[in-house]
C-alpha cells in the first residue's frame, strides 16, 4: 500500500530579544541579526539594550492542545543618567507551509535557506505570520508599533535555520526611568503528522522558549517567575524536557523562580505538551471508531451517541447539514438567524462512561481554505456534563482538530450539551459549522488492532 506522510512543521516563535555580538559576557547569550555561514549574525541589530536592565520578568504560558498563549511582563530600568531609545527585536521562526511527502520522498524536508522559497510561504509585513500569531507589545499600558524585518541568509548554523526575521520596536527611556513592558503572542507547536491509510503517527508537541536571548540587556535578570499552565491538555501529559531541576510542581502548574540570573543557552526551555500519539481508525459501515495510544495510555474515540441540535440549516441541493453528519466526517450547520450564538448540540451516549476528552474539527471544510473561512466556526463553547459539571472550551481559529481534556469529573456521562457562546465569524456566511464530533474514553488494556500496511 502506498504510504503518505504529511508534515506540518509549525515551528513556534522564539521569544526574547537577540543579542548584539559584543555582549556575550552579559550572561552567555549568542549572536544578533541574521546568521551568516561564518556563524556571526549580520542582519538586524538591537541598539542601546546594554543600558537597560530587566529588574523583573514574569512569564505565563497557557499550554493548549495546539498552541500556547504566552504573556511576558518585564519591569525594566534605564541604569544610565541620560535619555536613550532602545531598539529591540522579537525573533520569529517560520518554515514552509503545506509540505507534502510520499514514499518517494518528494517535498521539502527542511529549509536551510529562505532563498528560492515560494513567496507564498514567506512571512510578510502585511500578512499575519503563520506561527507567531496575535503579537502585541505594550509599554506602560500603551501599544508599541512592531515592524517586520525579514532575514536574508544562505548557509547558517542549524540552530537558526528557520529564523525568518524580527518584529522590531523602539522604546524611549528617560534618565533612570523604569517601565513595564508586556509582550503577548500565541505560539503554535511544532507538529509532525504522518499517515498510512487510516492510521496516523503524530510526533510530540513541544513549546520552546529562548530565555538566553535576554543576555543582551544590562546585568542580570533581577528576579523572575515562569509558570507553565495546562489549558485544555492533560496535566499529567505535560513534561519539562529541559532545563532539568529548575521547575517545580505547584498544583496543576509547573513553576520556576529565580533571582540574579545571567541567562545562557542552558536556561532555554522545552516543554512537551502532548506525547507521541498513534491512532488506528476502523469503520463499521460509514461510522469510524479510533483507537489512540497517547504515550503509554490507550483511549477510544467514538460516535456511539444519540444527537439533537437546537437548529439545522435546510438542505441545499443534494447536501444536508443534519447533526447526524457529525458521526461520519460530514458537517453540521446551525440554521438559526444570526451567527449561531446560543445554539446547542445535545449528545446522549449509548453506553455512558467517564470521558477523558471531547474533540471535533471546526468549520465546514478543513481542507479548503475558502470554505473554511467563509462559514462561522466555534470560538467559545460551554460544555455541560450531566447538567452538573461545566467546562469552558476556548477554540482557536484553526481547521485542525480541537481536543478538550475533561478534568475533575469521573462519573459516567449520560448527557452532554455544547452551547456556542462565541463564534469566529464567516467571511461570507453566518452559518456556524463543525465536523467529526467524537467522545474519548479510557481503555483498561491495549486493544486488538492491527496496524495498516
Amino acid at each position: 500500500m502506498r504510504t503518505k506522510h504529511f508534515l506540518a512543521l509549525l515551528f513556534p516563535v522564539v521569544p526574547g530579544f537577540f543579542l548584539s555580538g559584543d555582549l556575550l559576557a552579559n550572561g552567555g547569550g549568542y549572536l544578533t541579526g541574521g546568521v551568516s555561514s561564518s556563524g556571526s549574525l549580520t542582519g538586524f541589530r538591537p541598539a542601546e539594550t546594554e543600558k537597560i536592565r530587566i529588574l523583573e520578568e514574569s512569564l505565563t504560558a497557557k499550554l493548549g492542545p495546539n498552541s500556547a498563549k504566552v504573556e511576558v511582563r518585564y519591569r525594566m530600568k534605564n541604569e544610565t543618567e541620560g535619555k536613550t531609545t532602545v531598539r529591540f527585536g522579537f525573533p520569529v521562526e517560520e518554515t514552509g507551509r503545506g509540505e507534502s511527502f510520499d514514499e518517494d520522498g518528494d517535498g521539502i524536508d527542511d529549509l536551510p535557506s529562505l532563498e528560492g522559497l515560494d513567496p507564498e510561504y514567506l512571512p510578510k509585513p502585511h500578512r499575519e505570520l503563520g506561527y507567531c500569531r496575535n503579537y502585541q507589545v505594550t509599554a506602560g499600558g500603551r501599544p508599541l508599533k512592531a515592524s517586520w524585518e525579514g532575514e536574508k541568509r544562505g548557509k547558517e548554523d542549524p540552530l537558526f535555520r528557520h529564523l525568518a526575521g524580527w518584529l522590531v520596536s523602539e522604546l524611549p527611556f528617560g534618565a533612570g526611568e523604569e517601565k513595564e513592558v508586556v509582550i503577548r503572542f500565541d505560539s503554535v507547536y511544532p507538529k509532525d503528522v504522518r499517515w498510512v491509510s487510516d492510521d496516523s503517527h503524530t510526533g510530540a508537541s513541544v513549546f520552546k522558549y529562548r530565555l538566553s536571548t535576554a543576555a543582551c540587556w544590562a546585568g542580570t535578570i533581577g528576579k523572575g517567575r515562569i509558570v507553565l499552565e495546562p489549558d485544555g491538555i492533560a496535566p499529567e501529559e505535560l513534561r519539562v524536557i529541559k532545563p532539568v531541576n529548575r521547575f517545580r510542581k505547584e498544583g496543576r502548574n509547573w513553576v520556576w523562580e529565580f533571582t540574579g540570573l545571567e541567562p545562557t543557552l542552558a536556561d532555554d526551555f522545552e516543554v512537551e505538551t502532548q506525547p507521541v500519539v498513534r491512532t488506528y481508525t476502523r469503520y463499521d459501515g460509514d461510522v469510524p471508531t479510533t483507537y489512540a495510544k497517547r504515550g503509554e495510555r490507550w483511549t477510544l474515540a467514538h460516535t456511539n451517541y444519540g444527537i439533537r441540535a437546537s437548529s439545522t440549516l435546510p438542505p441545499q441541493g443534494d447536501h444536508n447539514y443534519e447533526a447526524e453528519n457529525l458521526k461520519q466526517w460530514e458537517a453540521w450547520a446551525e440554521g438559526a438567524k444570526g451567527p449561531g450564538i446560543g445554539e446547542w448540540l445535545e449528545l446522549t451516549p449509548v453506553s455512558p462512561k467517564p470521558l477523558v476528552a471531547i474533540s471535533f474539527d471546526p468549520g465546514l471544510d478543513g481542507g479548503d481554505d475558502d470554505r473554511y473561512a467563509n462559514n462561522g466556526r466555534p470560538k467559545k463553547i460551554r460544555l455541560e456534563l450531566n447538567g452538573e459539571h461545566t467546562v469552558t472550551m476556548n477554540v482557536p481559529d484553526s481547521p485542525e482538530e480541537f481536543r478538550q481534556v475533561i478534568e475533575g469529573y469521573e462519573k459516567p456521562v449520560e448527557k452532554l450539551r455544547l452551547t456556542f457562546e462565541e463564534v469566529w465569524p464567516g467571511k461570507k456566511y453566518e452559518d456556524l459549522c463543525l465536523r467529526n464530533l467524537r467522545l474519548h474514553v479510557a481503555l483498561d488494556k491495549k486493544p486488538e488492532v492491527q496496524p495498516a500496511r
